[in-house]
């Protein structure tokens, strides 16, 4: 089981404050052997309820794999998967055709080359073999964050053996960053067509004025005026990640906002929102320019 994994196992899920009924719902789904696709924009928790639902599973799960994906990695092919599949390659290779193991193997320790356009099949079906193989001594979980940003090459091996599996109790627990309430992208899609059958997509929203309120108190911002903690609502938009970063600068300020003034707003969620408008097209810039104006 992977450190941080180990480390979280402490968690209690009553501390996923303002996830209650999204935290049952994922927990009743994996308990029942299903897999579990959380999204939402970025800020909003999935991480959180990730790390804190992969840590209750990891006790009664014999194998725990994990891969958490960056924008900056995301052109290593097989990064991913070497994260996945890489501690237990020792375990898993001398039960594969000697075909996949040497393509697995070249593909997770890069001494030789591979690529999906000569290896594909063989591949392919050495991480579907792997995960059946790690399934034999009892259940296993993969979890993957941040699927947005998983190198193509280990995204396709890694859906192409989800769809197969079958009965086999691997079970997948992934996020994914969604943007809009109701939001249906092509990522978002591409994702979830590439998890098991039996996926059940769950995705956070916004917390509510007194969620927010009850994470400020559990993280230390304990004290605040009640009227501060609405305009902290309103300015981070229930977002828990905004809340706690206007909750620090507040706490970090020599003074505290009067009436009306506008809350500090901290370098690291500043550089944050401007990533994300940055994403958007110039004639959605434009539209949010005239809007805040």
């Amino acid at each position: 089981m992977p450190r941080d994994f180990a480390e979280a196992a402490g968690c209690r899920s009553d501390l996923v404050i303002g996830r209650e009924e999204s935290f049952e719902a994922a927990r009743e789904q994996l308990t029942r052997g299903g897999s579990v696709l959380l999204h939402g924009p970025a800020g909003i928790g999935k991480s959180t309820v990730l790390r804190t639902l992969a840590a209750e599973y990891a006790r009664t799960a014999r194998t725990v794999l994990r891969c958490s994906a960056t924008e900056s990695e995301s052109h290593l092919p097989f990064l991913a998967l070497a994260d996945l599949l890489g501690p237990v390659l020792d375990e898993v290779s001398p039960v594969l055709p000697a075909a996949q193991r040497t393509a697995l193997e070249s593909a997770l320790t890069g001494r030789g080359e591979s690529t999906l356009q000569r290896d594909g099949l063989a591949l392919r079906l050495a991480v579907l073999s792997a995960l059946r193989a790690l399934a034999v001594a009892g259940p296993a979980l993969v979890v993957a964050d941040d699927l947005q940003w998983l190198d193509p090459a280990s995204a396709e091996l890694l859906g192409f053996a989800a769809r197969r599996l079958g009965d086999t109790p691997v079970r997948l627990l992934c996020a994914v960053r969604t943007e809009g309430p109701e939001t249906r992208d092509a990522e978002y899609d591409r994702h979830l067509r590439a998890s098991p059958p039996d996926t059940r997509a769950v995705r956070l929203g916004p917390l509510t004025r007194a969620q927010v309120s009850a994470l400020l108190d559990e993280r230390g911002y304990a004290g605040l005026h009640r009227a501060t903690v609405r305009d902290i609502h309103r300015t981070s938009g229930g977002n828990p990640l905004f809340a706690l970063e206007l909750g620090r600068a507040l706490a970090e300020s020599p003074a505290a906002p009067r009436p009306g003034e506008p809350l500090p707003v901290p370098t690291s969620l500043r550089a944050l929102v401007l990533s994300r408008l940055e994403m958007l097209s110039d004639e959605a810039r434009r539209t949010l320019l005239v809007a805040s104006a």
